[in-house]
């Protein structure tokens, strides 16, 4: 049976248990959500020789000190695994723990799991020295599994190759980095953006690039970046030309003169998550940035959650909405029709 097969049933069960999650303890998320998962991908559970609970990591003048999980390949240890509770958020104090074991065994491959959040770690920056964010990620209830379920593939027992995990993880930790600072310098550009374009030939200033000069052009970065943008994602033109029309005649000074420029006076265009900023300006947004998509935590002004919108990366265009509580998705064709469930 394929993976995507094994994990809509797996699925269903968290689903079942998803009024339960916040009174989870550890021990009943190990048993109910985080045992199942690893058992879907493949692995043994119940052979000690294959994945082995409490898995000693001594720290240093620490002896004793334990992991919850480690899975075994030709007696060493190729993954090991944090629990935390079903309740319990993710963040970085969640993985201080983990950190410290990842630097005294021989995994190069770690994993800090809810149950239903999980996060894969590795030591891409620096050697075994754990990162502090996850190379690949995904959550099971709020997320479409078709962004990720080919990406956990390589994670089963049947396809685990470190070598060939840690390849794509430096891959998509370019990818993630890249289209973090793009989206930044798309609504407001960096200094460091803006003075690499002032050092082309074309428009060099003269003198020094000074910090005036940087703000001076910082606006028109922005909207032409923006414009660049909703041209590769509504797909109009397969090249990039100025318009027929943006070009600037000046007759002699006895002659009126006619300026045409519609680059001016064209409105930037603006991306999904600019648009529903706009449209839920009364709203708390908390975004949530992860390698394949971009989550955006809808509360209203007493700190409830209302909503939880989903965008697809790298296009950006393919947008669903959940509300808490609800497993369902709902597709949003555009920013406007989420006016429609809140």
């Amino acid at each position: 049976m394929k993976l995507s097969e094994k994990f809509k049933g797996y699925k269903s069960r968290v689903l079942n248990f998803q009024n339960d999650l916040n009174d989870m303890t550890e021990e009943a998320t190990k048993n109910a959500l985080v045992m199942p998962f690893f058992s879907m991908m493949g692995y043994d559970v119940f052979d000690p020789n294959e994945f082995i609970p409490e898995f000693v990591c001594d720290v240093g003048t620490k002896k004793g000190e334990k992991i919850d999980y480690a899975i075994i390949k030709d007696n060493e240890p190729i993954m090991i695994i944090e629990v935390k509770r079903s309740g319990m958020k993710l963040q970085k104090q969640q993985h201080s723990q983990l950190f410290r074991y990842f630097s005294v065994n021989r995994s190069r491959v770690a994993v800090l799991t809810n149950g239903v959040q999980y996060n894969f770690y590795s030591d891409i920056n620096a050697p075994n020295i754990m990162d502090d964010e996850p190379f690949f990620s995904f959550n099971i209830i709020e997320d479409d599994e078709s962004l990720y379920i080919q990406s956990l593939e390589q994670f089963t027992k049947k396809n685990f190759d470190t070598k060939e995990i840690l390849s794509k993880a430096l891959y998509l930790k370019y990818a993630k980095v890249m289209e973090k600072r793009l989206l930044k310098d798309f609504e407001n550009p960096s200094d460091e953006l803006i003075k690499y374009f002032l050092t082309q030939p074309e428009i060099k200033p003269k003198g020094r690039i000074t910090s005036q000069i940087i703000e001076k052009y910082r606006e028109i970065t922005a909207v032409t970046l923006r414009k660049l943008m909703g041209i590769s994602i509504n797909n109009t033109i397969n090249t990039i030309s100025a318009p027929k029309n943006n070009q600037m005649e000046i007759k002699s000074q006895e002659t009126t003169q006619t300026v045409t420029n519609t680059t001016a006076i064209q409105q930037p265009t603006l991306t999904p998550v600019e648009q529903l900023k706009n449209i839920l300006n009364d709203y708390e947004i908390k975004e949530e940035d992860t390698p394949t998509f971009l989550r955006l935590h809808i509360y209203n002004s007493a700190g409830q959650k209302l909503a939880i919108v989903k965008i697809s990366k790298p296009d950006m265009t393919n947008m669903q909405f959940k509300q808490p509580g609800n497993p369902t998705m709902y597709d949003l064709p555009s920013a406007d029709d989420i006016k429609n469930y809140l």
